[in-house]
C-alpha cells in the first residue's frame, strides 16, 4: 500500500514537471510565432507601422500611393509634378539646405512628399493648422509626407529639427498656399 501511494505521488510529481515543461515551451513558441509574424510584415511593407522610426511608403492612401509610383517611373526634370490633382514633391536634404525650399500649392490640395538624404541623418517639421509634420530622414531610406494644404492661403515655415551640422538651425524652406 504504502510503495503504491509512493508510486502515485511520483506520478503526479513527474506529471506536474511536465506541465510546467509543455507550457513553457507552448509560450516560447507563441512569442517566437508572433516576433517572425511581425517581423515579415514590417519587411514586407505591408504593415503601416514603421520602419527605422520613417514612414513607409505603404502608410500613404492608396491613391497616393498609385501617383508616387507614377511621378518615379517618369520623373519630371523639375522636383515637382502635379498627378491627379496631387502634389507631388521629390525632397533632397543636404547638410546645409532643402532642395527645393518652396513648394507652392493650392489651398485644400493633396501634397505628398518624398524625403530622401544622401549624406547626414535629418528631419523634416512642418506646422500646419491641421497639425504639426515631424519626420525623421536616414540617409538611403526614402520616407514619405503626405498632407492636404490647408485652406487659409499663407505662406507655413518648415525647419531641420535634427542636428545635422553648424548651420542646422538656419535650415528651413516654405510652404506657399496660394
Amino acid at each position: 500500500m504504502t510503495y503504491l501511494k509512493l508510486q502515485t505521488d511520483m506520478d503526479k510529481e513527474r506529471l506536474l514537471h511536465n506541465a510546467e515543461l509543455i507550457w513553457f515551451i507552448v509560450m516560447i513558441c507563441l512569442v517566437v510565432g508572433y516576433f517572425s509574424w511581425q517581423v515579415s510584415i514590417i519587411l514586407s511593407g505591408k504593415n503601416v507601422s514603421y520602419r527605422y522610426g520613417l514612414p513607409l511608403f505603404s502608410g500613404l492612401p492608396k491613391f497616393a500611393q498609385n501617383e508616387v509610383i507614377e511621378f518615379e517611373h517618369d520623373p519630371p526634370s523639375n522636383l515637382t509634378e502635379v498627378i491627379n490633382g496631387t502634389l507631388i514633391v521629390n525632397m533632397t536634404i543636404y547638410q546645409y539646405y532643402f532642395k527645393p525650399d518652396l513648394i507652392v500649392a493650392k489651398p485644400g490640395q493633396p501634397v505628398v512628399i518624398i524625403l530622401n538624404s544622401p549624406n547626414a541623418t535629418a528631419g523634416f517639421y512642418l506646422r500646419l493648422p491641421s497639425g504639426v509634420i515631424n519626420v525623421n530622414v536616414v540617409p538611403g531610406i526614402p520616407s514619405y509626407i503626405y498632407f492636404v494644404a490647408p485652406n487659409q492661403p499663407g505662406n507655413y515655415t518648415w525647419y531641420e529639427p535634427e542636428y545635422i551640422g553648424w548651420g542646422f538651425s538656419y535650415m528651413n524652406g516654405t510652404l506657399e498656399v496660394v
